[in-house]
């Protein structure tokens, strides 16, 4: 009897929450509004502070986020001292609170997108379009992802992105309606396979970020700052089936409130017979580009994310630990020390 009464009260409980979760997303949706509103009011340089403001703000109030920055920072790079860690992550966050007010405002500052944006390698995009076979266009969460979609699809070449749904349907209209705002359309990450292969064979760009740890079966594990990460396998096994280039791009933020935007050399697959292997060769070097541009500018980059918490088999239950590495490399006009912070 008692365990049917406890049945019940869960399911009662489940019930109450499923009838409070509406108000729950109308309040977020509500809450966005208020900010996007407060926001829309202050002038360029003035938003860029704000939103760096909120940033560090969210560094000093949240400190499970801030320890798994620092941490991953500590894997990264073990010969820099703690104090350097921690100013990168703190722009990190700072780049985060930025990063926040420029999407929330992508819709109204489209029309000028193109002044807040420095291309170039525009020659690698040219190639990759003009074979009107598809490709796929590579990126991580770094610098600002969402405005480089945003400016391909408003100068015609339109993307197919592979994104996650929010789990709040409000506010997921309201970021799809920011995102598909010139054109490009969006494709739920979850059993996509089939919209991709049906956008690469139409020769539409699929716009991916593989820089986040992956949880599923087949997966690639490749080096990324010199310890294995766990890698969704499906741009380099999509890229060498169909013979598709690869072409990475990255947004290095400014901080006069604009990007550089690089295009890459594309990655071009390989044949050698062993499909797996050729696969894997992609994933290790798209992940060996996203690292190759974190270090350029390492607080454009989400080290909030726990990157490398999955573990290859063969390394059983043993903690991880941090690897041998370096400070940033520098690149041209773009912050690679804190306090520079974009």
């Amino acid at each position: 009897m008692k365990r049917k009464e406890r049945a019940g009260d869960h399911g009662g409980l489940g019930a109450i929450a499923r009838t409070l979760l509406p108000l729950l997303w109308l309040v977020e949706h509500a809450a966005l509004l208020a900010v996007l509103g407060v926001v829309s009011l202050l002038p360029g340089r003035a938003r860029l502070a704000f939103g760096r403001a909120l940033g560090r703000l969210a560094f000093r109030v949240l400190p499970r986020q801030r320890r798994t920055a620092l941490d991953n920072l500590a894997l990264a790079y073990p010969e820099a001292d703690s104090a350097w860690r921690r100013s990168v992550a703190e722009g990190a966050f700072a780049h985060l609170g930025r990063l926040l007010v420029e999407v929330l405002t992508m819709r109204r500052v489209g029309p000028r997108l193109a002044e807040r944006l420095r291309i170039e390698g525009r020659e690698h995009l040219a190639a990759v379009t003009a074979t009107g076979t598809g490709y796929f266009l590579l990126s991580g969460h770094f610098g600002n992802w969402e405005w480089i979609a945003l400016h391909q699809g408003a100068l015609g070449h339109r993307l197919g992105m592979v994104i996650r749904p929010l789990d709040n349907p409000r506010l997921e209209r309201w970021f799809a309606g920011n995102r598909t705002s010139t054109g490009n359309r969006l494709i739920a990450k979850r059993d996509a396979l089939r919209e991709v292969v049906r956008g690469l064979k139409a020769g539409l760009g699929i716009a991916f970020v593989i820089d986040q740890n992956f949880r599923e079966k087949n997966v690639h594990f490749v080096p990324f700052f010199g310890r294995l990460a766990a890698t969704t396998p499906a741009v380099g096994t999509l890229a060498v089936r169909m013979r598709v280039p690869v072409l990475p791009v990255f947004a290095y933020p400014l901080p006069d409130g604009t990007y550089r935007v690089v295009y890459e050399p594309p990655i071009e697959p390989h044949a050698t017979g062993d499909e797996a292997a050729d696969a894997l060769a992609v994933t290790a070097e798209a992940t060996r580009r996203i690292e190759a541009a974190i270090r350029r500018c390492p607080t454009a980059w989400f080290w909030m994310h726990r990157r490398w918490r999955s573990r290859p088999p063969e390394e059983g239950c043993t903690p991880a630990q941090p690897s041998r590495g370096a400070h940033p490399t520098t690149h041209p006009g773009v912050p690679s020390q804190p306090p520079a912070q974009g």
